[in-house]
């Protein structure tokens, strides 16, 4: 069992024993609504830079920055060591979307007690619609925004989603969820047949729109693509949230940095993700922070996108004392990136498919290992000797140092092992109103326990690794320990069909190879959840003890809910049953758990799939 003994996970706080200290007020900073403090702001922390300084110092007040900067990021922390930003609860509040706070090759940074925002006055978010009308041949229909009083001119649509219209909070049993135009994130190659299944696994509608008028000040009228969907799937008194903003930018973006502590920070919007990390970071410490909507607001959106987010990493990190919600996207991701799709040019040198330069970070001397289409190993790694990007066809020309496989198969899988997001603690975090899932785990030994999850549309907890249109994510969990949390009202969508999910997602379906593996789920109390509370694949080496589980399965999971936009049938048309559910797994032990029941339920059992399934040891449980 993983202990904080195990992780070892030390994160250095700054260090400088000099006293200095420089205001932003002594390089013109100003609360003054009309002044922008991008440059005030920035030529103190140049001057920091400069001097040595062992922090900056941001008087209490409300700073705006109007300006677009100039290079990419309002403030740019770069190059510094053993230096903390001090905010003593001063508001920035931001107006273009580029990065609020950029830290990039620095050692030993402290930020605390700042209040990040965005100027919804002038750019909302998010907004919440209520359809009131729908035309009787499902050739349009209206859909009223109760929060304005005029509906802005510039107000474009990136995604639609379900929202309860009584707990005014993300999800509600039954929604849907589309994109109003073409889903712009895929990423198609030259292997069509593939491009194909991995489109299957995004099981997003979009396209649904052909057109938006408005028809009274606060009211809009929606043309669209398919009046039978919309006759059959639109209801008069459905309520919606509007996202305007998806991946626009980060709040708060680390690169190449490590023993990064960010302290007592309140975030309440950003149009993209909040905290998120990439490259060479290690050492990341998020303690007594806020991702949530602004108190005395009717805000529906905290951040576009993830609350905390790591793309890439070489790990070590801790989460704790934190409360996310409202997101647009996950409360906390935290993966290395993968990539699918393979051409041998010859002995040495391999075109790698569908690859964005931001995700892979592919560099000289990386070790790259190959995997078979299904992830299981295929004995291979070698260091890259030379890259070639093409950005616009989203290919690379990799060279290894040694012999490539001779035959490999096109789906071939690519791990760059320079990363291992791995060793990790999310403790005592509340995670809340969210929509998508509550943490999202693709990194390998971690502890996540005395949290608690309310109010999650998608899955609370999330283990997977796979490769779609989209993107590619994670190499695998191993040694992770899940205990003493409280999930709520989770899988209010049914998106993966369980509150604790753990499976790939992959073109040629799931793996019986066991990427997950060494798994403990203990101690937890699961209650009020649509579907199942737990669906366990692709893994060996799991044990369920002594979890509560209180009001499963109050849906027939015959029904169809499946978590996708069109409410259809189930990924890889697979079959469900049960409260905890197995399949493609060896080694799992399902032991002294509880189950309860105060309303219906339509399944109390525990399943095991006989035919991919051994050594499954199923006793001592109660109430199922």
């Amino acid at each position: 069992m993983l202990t904080y003994e195990n992780l070892n996970i030390q994160i250095d706080l700054p260090q400088s024993n000099n006293q200095i200290t420089v205001n932003v007020h002594d390089f013109g900073a100003s609360t003054q609504q009309q002044v922008c403090n991008q440059q005030p702001f920035q030529q103190a922390i140049e001057h920091c830079k400069a001097i040595g300084a062992s922090s900056l110092f941001i008087p209490k007040g409300i700073y705006y920055f109007h300006s677009d900067p100039p290079h990419g990021a309002y403030l740019t922390l770069d190059g510094l060591t053993d230096f903390t930003v001090e905010g003593c609860g001063s508001e920035l509040i931001f107006e273009h979307p580029k990065m609020y706070i950029r830290v990039v090759n620095s050692t030993r940074i402290r930020l605390c007690n700042l209040v990040l925002d965005w100027n919804w006055e002038l750019a909302p978010l998010s907004s919440v619609g209520v359809v009131t009308h729908l035309e009787t041949n499902g050739a349009y229909f209206d859909m009223a925004f109760p929060t304005y009083q005029e509906i802005p001119e510039n107000w474009p649509i990136r995604i639609v989603g379900p929202y309860d219209p009584v707990l005014y909070s993300p999800g509600t049993p039954g929604g849907i969820e589309y994109r109003p135009y073409k889903n712009e994130h895929a990423i198609t190659s030259d292997q069509e047949e593939t491009d194909s299944q991995m489109q299957q696994l995004v099981r997003e509608l979009s396209n649904v729109i052909l057109g938006i008028e408005k028809i009274h000040s606060n009211t809009m009228r929606f043309y669209t693509t398919d009046s039978d969907w919309t006759a059959q799937r639109m209801k008069q008194g459905q309520c919606y949230n509007l996202r305007h903003y998806e991946y626009d930018t980060v709040a708060i973006f680390l690169f190449d940095s490590s023993h990064i502590t960010v302290d007592h920070v309140i975030l309440y919007s950003c149009p993209g993700s909040g905290f998120v990390g990439n490259g060479n970071i290690h050492h990341i410490h998020i303690q007594s922070c806020k991702v949530t909507i602004r108190p005395g607001t009717d805000r529906s959106l905290s951040t576009a996108a993830d609350c905390f987010h790591i793309a890439n990493s070489k790990g070590y990190f801790i989460i704790e004392d934190c409360d996310f919600g409202y997101a647009g996207d996950d409360c906390i991701n935290i993966h290395d990136n993968t990539t699918m799709g393979v051409r041998r040019l010859d002995d040495y040198t391999l075109l790698a498919l569908r690859v964005r330069k931001s995700s892979l970070l592919f560099g000289v001397d990386d070790l790259v290992e190959l995997r078979n289409p299904d992830l299981s190993p295929m004995d291979f790694s070698s260091e890259l000797t030379g890259i070639t990007y093409d950005e616009q066809q989203f290919v690379c020309k990799l060279t290894f140092k040694d012999v490539l496989p001779e035959h490999l198969d096109e789906n071939t899988v690519l791990f760059n092992r320079r990363f291992s997001t791995n060793h990790f603690i999310i403790r005592n975090n509340r995670f809340t109103n969210n929509r998508a899932r509550g943490v999202l785990i693709h990194g390998s030994n971690g502890i996540v326990e005395n949290n608690i999850f309310d109010s999650i549309q998608g899955a609370a907890i999330q283990i997977e690794a796979g490769c779609e249109s989209r993107w590619s994510e994670g190499t695998g969990v191993h040694q992770l320990a899940i205990r003493h949390n409280i999930f709520r009202n989770c899988d209010l969508n049914a998106w993966q069909m369980a509150v604790i999910y753990m499976g790939v997602y992959l073109p040629g379906g799931r793996t019986s190879f066991p990427i997950f593996n060494n798994i403990w789920i203990e101690d937890n109390t699961i209650i009020n959840c649509p579907r199942m509370a737990m669906f366990l694949s692709s893994c060996q080496n799991v044990s369920v003890r002594r979890n509560a589980i209180i009001n499963s399965n109050q849906i027939p999971l015959e029904q169809h809910s499946y978590g996708s936009s069109q409410q259809e049938t189930p990924v890889y048309d697979e079959f469900y049953s049960g409260v905890i559910h197995i399949v493609n797994a060896s080694d799992v032990s399902v032991t002294l758990n509880k189950c309860v029941t105060t309303t219906v339920q339509y399944d109390k059992t525990i399943f095991a799939d006989a035919d991919s399934t051994r050594n499954i040891t199923i006793e001592h449980n109660v109430g199922f």
